[in-house]
């Protein structure tokens, strides 16, 4: 007569399959719930680390696009005030021209004169405009009004020169601001031929005056004034042109990494599904072994 046990080594790596199933049923029911295929880093490192660098360009590019709207709204404000400004440069130009017309006389010159006046403070409204809470042309000191004097007097700066330069890439800044000083005061600064408020006083004054000399030369220097601003205009427009460009590679390059990290971060439901069942068979699979090879006992074995 033989006396036959169970098998040790059988049993211990049954118990060892059935602590695998189950650990592989929990994976695949955290991914189940909770929709992504790495829920813990120990899982799959490499992964991880591929995700986590998905995630942190994503980050950095949207905010890029954050700076790349701040600056497109402070040039956009920009070129809307330069054109509304430019218009007033025309009407400016056509109230000269009658101004120097020989049969126009003092009077009329006089009542020129009002007009010319309320586009001056027209100017100086549009040179403290705002976007944002910020003044658009004060250089860096955004939050001082830049432009202020009397309105017989010169016209005071009390902003900077300094540009307002936002990195819209990782390559790439732009300057948001035309400061100030540079742009109403031209080249030859403040109360020479190219400052636009000493230009547009000097008509007045001189229609006022019924002085043609002086309008004469004050009508020739904004016209000069007018050139340099529409340049001013055309700079904004390039601006913006590059930066939409940048805004919408970023904007693409963000979807494409997005679809990418959903692919690779994302669980494919059907097969975790498919796997998950599969696994629950198999572990009362082996519940049922260990089952029957524990009811086992020594009588179970005599011959």
């Amino acid at each position: 007569m033989s006396l036959r046990t169970p098998n040790t080594l059988t049993s211990r790596q049954t118990l060892l399959d059935l602590q695998r199933t189950k650990e592989r049923m929990s994976l695949l029911q955290d991914q189940i719930s909770t929709g992504r295929r790495i829920v813990q880093l120990s899982e799959d490192p490499s992964g991880a680390a591929l995700i986590l660098d998905f995630r942190t360009s994503i980050d950095r590019n949207t905010q890029f696009l954050k700076q790349g709207n701040a600056a497109g709204s402070f040039l956009s404000t920009a070129e809307t005030v330069l054109t509304a400004m430019s218009n007033d440069l025309i009407r400016l130009g056509e109230l000269g021209t009658q101004a120097l017309l020989g049969n126009i006389g003092a009077a009329g010159r006089a009542a020129l004169a009002q007009e010319v006046d309320g586009l001056r403070t027209s100017f100086i409204t549009s040179a403290n405009t705002k976007d944002q809470g910020k003044y658009i042309f004060a250089g860096t000191a955004t939050q001082t009004l830049p432009f202020s004097g009397p309105s017989a007097g010169p016209i005071a700066y009390s902003g900077n020169g300094a540009t307002i330069d936002l990195e819209v890439s990782s390559s790439f800044t732009v300057a948001t601001n035309l400061p100030g000083n540079a742009l109403f005061f031209g080249p030859s600064g403040q109360g020479s031929a190219t400052d636009l408020f000493q230009a547009v006083t000097d008509l007045r004054d001189g229609l006022l005056a019924n002085n043609t000399a002086q309008i004469q030369t004050a009508f020739d220097n904004l016209t000069a004034i007018h050139a340099r601003l529409l340049q001013n205009i055309g700079d904004l427009g390039g601006r913006q042109a590059t930066l939409d460009h940048l805004r919408d590679t970023l904007g693409d390059v963000n979807l494409n990494l997005e679809s990418v990290l959903e692919s690779t971060e994302s669980v494919d439901y059907p097969a975790a599904i498919t796997e998950y069942t599969n696994q629950e068979t198999a572990q009362q699979a082996i519940l049922s072994t260990l089952a029957k090879v524990n009811r086992q006992n020594l009588f179970d074995f005599l011959a």
